[in-house]
C-alpha cells in the first residue's frame, strides 16, 4: 500500500486533466512512469517470484484450478458474489456497460507498460511452470491486466458500495492470486497490477468526463440492493 500511496499522490500533482475526445475516457495514465520495475533476470527476488508461482502449482487442486479459470474473465459480473448480486446486462445494463468500458481502457493502459517491460511470463522462464491457459506470444507479463482490473473495480466498487467496501477488496485479492495459480503471472506482476488499478480508478473517479455514467452505474447498484441512493460520506 505504501507503492499504491505515493504513486496517487505523484499522480494527482504531476498529471494534468486533459480528457479524451470520446467524452468516455479519461487522462492517459503513463503506467510505465508510476510502477517499479519488474524483477530483474537471475535477481533473488526474481527467483522468489518463480518459486512461488512453483508452490502455487504444487498445491492447487481441482478446486482451485476451476476458480482460476472461471476468474480468467475480466468482468465485473465476477465482484457479483461479493455484492449479493448477478450482474448481467440484462438485469444491470448500465452497471454492465460503465465497467465494460472500464476494462477496455485499463487494457489499453496495461498493454503500453507491458510492451515497455516486456517481461516474460513464469512458464517462459521455467519449463517447469504448467499453465492453466496459454497466452499470446506477445502478452507480456508485466503488470498483469486481470489484476489491474480487479484492482479498478475494487476501487470503483467501493466509491459505489462502501458498505460491502471489505467484501469488494477481499474478492480483488482473490481474482488477482488466481493468476498465480493460473501459473501465468508471478506475483509481483499482481502487485503491479494492485497498483495500477488503484491509481487508473482514481483517475476515473476525478475525471468529469466519467462521472455520468458512473453516478448512473451506482444508482442501479445501489437500488438493486435496497440501499439508500447515495451513500454516506466518510
Amino acid at each position: 500500500m505504501k507503492y499504491a500511496t505515493l504513486l496517487l499522490s505523484l499522480l494527482f500533482i504531476g498529471q494534468p486533466l486533459v480528457a479524451y475526445g470520446d467524452g468516455a475516457s479519461p487522462v492517459a495514465v503513463e503506467l510505465p512512469n508510476l510502477l517499479p520495475p519488474p524483477p530483474a533476470a537471475g535477481s533473488a527476488a526474481a527467483q522468489r517470484d518463480l518459486q512461488a508461482v512453483l508452490a502455487a502449482q504444487h498445491s492447487r487442486n481441482a478446486e482451485d484450478a476451476a476458480a482460476a479459470k472461471a476468474d480468467s474473465v475480466r468482468s465485473v459480473s465476477r465482484f457479483g458474489d461479493a455484492l449479493g448480486l448477478t450482474i448481467q446486462p440484462t438485469t444491470l445494463p448500465k452497471t454492465a456497460a460503465f465497467f465494460d468500458r472500464i476494462a477496455k481502457f485499463d487494457k489499453a493502459e496495461v498493454k503500453e507498460a507491458k510492451l515497455y517491460w516486456k517481461h516474460p511470463r513464469p512458464s517462459v522462464v521455467s519449463s517447469q511452470v504448467q499453465p492453466l491457459s496459454k497466452e499470446k506470444p506477445d502478452d507480456w507479463s508485466y503488470p498483469s491486466g486481470h489484476a489491474t482490473f480487479g484492482y479498478t473495480t475494487a476501487v470503483l466498487l467501493a466509491n459505489m458500495l462502501p458498505e460491502k467496501r471489505a467484501a469488494i477488496f477481499a474478492r480483488a485479492q482473490l481474482y488477482g492470486e488466481h493468476r498465480i495459480v493460473m501459473g501465468v503471472h508471478f506475483p509481483s506482476d499482481v502487485e503491479a497490477g494492485k497498483i495500477a488499478g488503484t491509481v487508473i480508478a482514481a483517475e476515473i473517479l476525478r475525471d468529469p468526463q466519467w462521472q455520468a455514467d458512473y453516478n448512473a452505474a451506482r444508482a442501479e447498484l445501489r437500488h438493486a440492493l435496497g440501499l439508500s441512493a447515495t451513500p454516506t460520506q466518510r
